[in-house]
């Protein structure tokens, strides 16, 4: 990103979980204290980026997005596609127990470490995680997208139509 990227306290984030192979589910979140919305993408085995990229720009939140978190333990996604096709700066993160992640770069927030890998510099990237985590194991957007895609609503056959 060619463009100077501010970090303010209510930075508005999309998180992306992929842990569960059946749903891509996104937690809209401002700063790490507001829940803004959830958003479940249509579902398919691989989702693509292009498809991702139509349904980010295609919610009411977009506007106001300034940054996109991933948590893809598979490495689905390409990031650098989403980034473009989207221009919000997209964080791939790893979780801090794998150390054999290729490309990431640990980071300390407080006592808690991360592994993640972003085109962004290294001190907004230090900004943009001690804004957006609160608590566990992950930044919020993320830990609520984690939660919501692996919750019990989605192992139900009434579940959100694909």
């Amino acid at each position: 990103m060619t463009r100077k990227f501010t970090v303010k306290k209510e930075i508005r984030t999309l998180g992306l979980d992929l842990c569960n192979p059946r749903r891509l589910v996104g937690a809209i979140v401002r700063g790490g204290t507001f829940l803004d919305g959830i958003v479940v993408f249509p579902s398919k085995p691989i989702p693509e980026s292009k498809s991702i990229r139509s349904a980010i720009l295609g919610t009411r939140f977009f506007p106001e997005l300034r940054l996109v978190m991933t948590h893809d333990p598979k490495m689905r996604l390409d990031a650098k596609v989403i980034e473009r096709l989207t221009r919000l700066p997209v964080l791939q993160i790893d979780s801090a127990r794998n150390s054999s992640s290729t490309g990431f770069k640990p980071y300390k927030i407080g006592t808690k470490w991360l592994q993640v890998k972003s085109l962004l510099p290294p001190r907004v990237l230090q900004q943009i995680l001690s804004t957006t985590w609160a608590t566990g194991m992950l930044p919020e957007p993320l830990r609520i997208a984690h939660l919501v895609a692996r919750s019990r609503f989605f192992r139900e056959k009434h579940g959100f139509p694909s």
